[in-house]
């Protein structure tokens, strides 16, 4: 896509749409300028980048199996889990797993990947999951819903 299209494209966008797709980093470099002279040509702002989403974005080593489980929900609660302690984590091969459920012992179940540098903080968080540290209690309260 040549800068006349693209300039067509952005110049399209909700100013909502626009300021989305110019902060995601997802563009590429000639894309991204030619947003960000859009965004500046409506007087827009974008947003500053967090630094944790910058932490994540860089390089942070090839993908390291943790972990294995046999269906594709324990993985993706543990992925969870993980990405909530601040580790990124990748629940892998769960689509087989739950379409080809007989095969599971031949792929060895559903992984769970983290960047290289992740894989001692990973560990950590696996023993405190398993160990039962992010349990709710009995009498855990969700509280209200709200209107």
């Amino acid at each position: 896509m040549g800068t006349p299209e693209l300039i067509s494209l952005f110049r399209q966008l909700t100013d909502e749409e626009l300021v989305h797709r110019a902060s995601s980093g997802d563009l590429t470099e000639q894309a991204q300028a030619v947003a960000e002279k859009e965004v500046a040509d409506r007087q827009l702002s974008l947003p500053v980048r967090q630094a944790a989403n910058a932490q994540h974005s860089a390089y942070q080593g090839d993908l390291v199996i943790v972990a294995r489980h046999l269906t594709a929900t324990e993985a993706h609660m543990l992925s969870s889990c993980l990405n909530a302690a601040g580790v990124p984590a990748d629940a892998g091969d769960t689509n087989f797993v739950q379409t080809h459920s007989l095969l599971i012992g031949a792929v060895g179940g559903a992984s769970i990947r983290v960047p290289a540098n992740f894989v001692d903080e990973a560990h950590k968080v696996i023993a405190a999951y398993q160990r039962g540290e992010f349990d709710l209690g009995e009498d855990f309260n969700v509280g209200e819903p709200p209107p």
